[in-house]
């Protein structure tokens, strides 16, 4: 809300805004990402607000996560901000040709930068949102290919995007708000809204017109249950499986439709000659285990199944989707106990074996709790700041006994990320909230030569402290 531009009794005029307090879009993204119904929700939400500002004649032109608040960080209250280049679509400035804004490019519509004609509209708007809900889907900072050189970024807006990244939900929702030609998207936001909540009537209305009673469905059930027994039974007398009638493609697109939408996951699947499939990977909840077990068992066609999924819960789960490409880096680095035992329960001792990756180096070592959900900075700390030549990238860290295990026991994971360059301009505190730590080195690492970063990732099980400790002496602090 702006509430008013007013001149002081030196005549200085100044604007008065509401304040909203809350993280930006692309800070929540950076740490995780969006279900498709939460997807859907942010375009509602969006959508409402940009149908305002289009009401009065208003272009925003700069419709991007960092652009988008979050109070409370809930999508349903997202708020848009940021109306510096904001335009009726009447002035001279009509697109970003010339406009050295890396961030306006990567959401801009194809008429932004010049293309079918120049002339912005609120289906420019429109282009930028669907860019905004295909980040919010992806998450981990991620976001369509849409080009990184002024060349590259004109060609991917001649074409439809490649959505095959997306759950399949939002494909259909997206793709029409990024078609290349502005008289091929929908013709305003208001439409938009309308198709939405059309979509939505359908969708309610669909069982209730299924039947006009209770005993025709009662009545349809039981024909239907009959007419299957009497097939399965014919297909069988005739030597004709039912189930393996369904062709691996089906199976894997069946697959793919259960194991999307989580948040904070990561699973992989695999289909075997025989129909027994193979689940590997983590989800963050309880709950998400049980439901993807439950979808991926009922679908048919599979022999049998191997479920090798397991709980990994914030901020484990994200430092994982975060670092896990970087540990795949060809310079390699490793992380390990120099002796696995001494660091195995709380009053531990643990010196760590590092290996860096092949090029000069800066390290960042970092202990993730998992039940308190902070992070603890091994290294650079107070004593030891220094970057790795690569004649020295082996070495022992922590060998004098500096550090000592305390916290929550439980599966517990350290990190250790190698840049070029230093990743913070200041120090940051011993301890802090590995969300917030997260969102910040994700920022950090954007900024990186991909060539020259790496990580290493460490995960073990922390046991209670063993008869011979003390653990009042040892962790005083709790």
């Amino acid at each position: 809300n702006y509430e008013g531009l007013f001149r002081d009794e030196r005549g200085l005029r100044y604007l008065v805004t509401e304040f909203v307090e809350g993280p930006t879009l692309s800070a929540v993204l950076a740490r995780r990402r969006r279900a498709p119904d939460e997807v859907l929700q942010l375009r509602d939400r969006l959508a409402e607000g940009l149908a305002a500002v289009h009401t009065g004649g208003i272009i925003h032109r700069d419709l991007c996560p960092d652009n988008i608040v979050l109070p409370g960080g809930e999508v349903g209250r997202a708020k848009l901000t940021e109306f510096g280049f904001a335009t009726t679509g009447e002035g001279r400035d009509s697109t970003l040709v010339g406009v050295n804004l890396a961030a306006r490019h990567a959401y801009a519509s194809p008429e932004a930068l010049g293309l079918y004609g120049g002339r912005i509209d609120s289906r420019s708007d429109i282009y930028s949102l669907g860019l905004v809900l295909a980040a919010a889907a992806l998450g981990f900072g991620r976001t369509l290919d849409m080009g990184t050189s002024p060349g590259t970024v004109i060609a991917a807006r001649q074409k439809p995007p490649d959505l095959a990244a997306l759950p399949s939900s939002l494909r259909p929702v997206i793709a029409p708000m990024l078609a290349p030609r502005p008289e091929d998207r929908p013709g305003s936001v208001r439409a938009l809204i309308d198709g939405a909540a059309a979509a939505r009537s359908t969708a309610a209305a669909m069982p209730r017109r299924a039947g006009s009673g209770r005993g025709w469905m009662i009545a349809a059930a039981g024909t239907a249950a009959a007419f299957l027994v009497v097939g399965t039974v014919t297909l069988a007398l005739l030597g004709i499986n039912p189930i393996a009638r369904l062709t691996g493609d089906e199976v894997l697109s069946r697959l793919a439709g259960a194991t999307e939408g989580y948040v904070c996951a990561a699973v992989s699947y695999k289909l075997m000659p025989d129909r027994s499939v193979r689940l590997a990977g983590h989800v963050s909840t309880r709950g998400d285990l049980e439901r993807l077990r439950r979808e991926t068992a009922a679908i048919p066609g599979i022999t049998s199944l191997d479920f090798a999924v397991a709980v990994m819960p914030p901020p484990h789960c994200d430092a994982v989707a975060m670092l896990t490409p970087l540990a795949a880096a060809p310079d390699g680095a490793t992380l390990a106990f120099a002796a696995q035992a001494d660091a195995t329960y709380v009053g531990a001792r643990p010196a760590l074996e590092v290996h860096a990756p092949g090029f000069d180096s800066y390290l960042y070592v970092d202990y993730f709790d998992s039940g308190s959900g902070q992070v603890l900075h091994l290294f650079p700390n107070e004593r030891d700041r220094f970057n790795l030549r690569p004649w020295r990238n082996r070495f022992v860290l922590f060998k004098s006994g500096l550090w000592t295990v305390c916290g929550n026991i439980g599966r517990q994971l350290i990190t250790m990320v190698a840049v070029a360059k230093p990743l913070f301009p200041s120090p940051r505190p011993d301890v802090e909230d590995g969300h917030d730590y997260l969102a910040s080195l994700g920022e950090a690492l954007k900024a990186m030569p991909q060539a020259k970063r790496a990580a290493a990732l460490l995960f073990f099980d922390l046991g209670d402290a063993p008869p011979w400790i003390n653990r009042e002496l040892a962790c005083p602090s709790g």
